[in-house]
């Protein structure tokens, strides 16, 4: 009797226990704010003041208070969510892509855009970006244009560097000597630009200071048309993917899933303002796509071109 009393009170013990257990987990789970980290593009102050109404307008769809949090670099929103002091990131397809690999998360949605593809104005989760010369340039291939000066967007740009680079690769133009390609392997040292945007290279390539420059389907189609009417496409590559929205995957299903119907929700015409004036004037809505599908392009690049994201 005395064995079986003690068995009883055994057993009692470690069903308590786990109870325990189970509401500290519960607890250590429990989110009482979803924080979003924003892929810095603009001035942290400026994205700051537009994020407002795009928080309510979340916190409003979810039932919790959101906060818009902005790091100073792309690696502050990997380093977020790797270690779950942020639980949702806006990122560019590059930055998106490094996350999804080193941080656990998933991928929930991809953005679809306004692009231009070629002549044609599409709404996309993909795009394409092209070699361009002067229109009255006597080049008429990427080839001729070795030991020439070159103006790229910026390091860090899928659509402006990286699968340019990759082009050069396929076309047999350049290649690995060591970890990555170097651009001044084929265009010459002091003749690789980096112009801090597509608008600063256009500008560049039509005041003559470069003979070469590489324009993207999104960005404004303003620019889009001007730079393409004035040049001629020498190569294009892509597709390539649009920015994505990157969730922790421990993330309560339950929240996960009204998140998701709250960005879902941001396509509708009478909210599509607010992704609009925040990240991108070219937004349109998000759509559902695995990781594998969406990033697939980007991999070959990284691939053939041995490039970080630094």
């Amino acid at each position: 009797m005395k064995k079986s009393t003690t068995l009883l009170v055994l057993a009692v013990v470690v069903i308590f226990s786990i109870a325990a257990y189970a509401i500290w987990l519960n607890d250590q789970n429990r989110i009482d704010r979803l924080i979003i980290a924003v892929q810095p593009t603009q001035n942290p102050v400026e994205i700051k003041e537009l994020s407002r109404d795009l928080a309510d307008f979340l916190s409003r769809r979810i039932g919790l208070p959101v906060e818009i949090y902005v790091p100073t670099d792309y690696t502050g929103v990997i380093e977020g969510l790797r270690f779950k002091t942020v639980h949702l990131a806006l990122m560019g397809s590059w930055p998106a892509y490094l996350a999804v690999q080193r941080s656990g998360s998933e991928l929930m949605l991809v953005e679809v855009r306004t692009v231009a593809v070629g002549d044609r104005v599409i709404n996309a989760t993909n795009y394409y970006s092209y070699w361009i010369v002067l229109k009255d340039s006597a080049y008429k291939s990427l080839e001729e244009l070795r030991g020439k000066k070159v103006c790229f967007p910026s390091r860090v740009s899928s659509s402006g560097y990286l699968a340019p680079m990759a082009k050069l690769v396929e076309l047999g133009l350049i290649e690995k000597r060591g970890a990555s390609v170097d651009p001044e392997d084929f265009f010459g040292k002091g003749n690789v630009v980096f112009g801090g945007g597509y608008g600063q290279c256009w500008e560049a390539l039509r005041a003559r200071q470069v003979d070469v420059t590489v324009m993207a389907g999104d960005v404004s189609y303003s620019l889009y048309t001007q730079a393409m009417s004035a040049s001629k496409v020498l190569e294009s590559q892509g597709p390539l993917p649009s920015h994505g929205v990157v969730v922790i995957k421990d993330l309560p299903n339950d929240l996960k899933q009204r998140v998701k119907q709250a960005f879902l929700e941001l396509s509708g015409p009478e909210h599509q303002y607010l992704m609009r004036r925040f990240v991108s004037s070219l937004f349109v809505g998000f759509e559902a796509k695995s990781a594998e599908e969406h990033f697939s392009a980007l991999q070959k690049y990284i691939t053939l071109t041995g490039f970080e994201f630094t």
